[in-house]
């Protein structure tokens, strides 16, 4: 159990960093533009769901890797 709240800590702690934050704006940004551009709802989501996914990634990454080379 203790672990699983360290767990839990660690994540929170890393939503605290800018990186993070405006890693997932620019992911949403990005996600609501393709939205408001394709009229196809199933194309919509295709393109979304993975965009989002690989953004996030790529934040919590830049904020690692940051936090490793400090």
């Amino acid at each position: 159990m203790l672990g699983l709240m360290d767990f839990v800590v660690g994540i929170f702690d890393l939503l605290v960093y800018w990186r993070v934050g405006f890693g997932v704006a620019l992911t949403g940004l990005a996600c609501w533009l393709i939205l408001m551009m394709v009229p196809n709802d199933p194309a919509r989501w295709i393109i979304c769901v993975p965009l989002g996914l690989i953004g996030i990634f790529f934040a919590f990454r830049w904020q690692n890797r940051a936090d490793l080379d400090a």
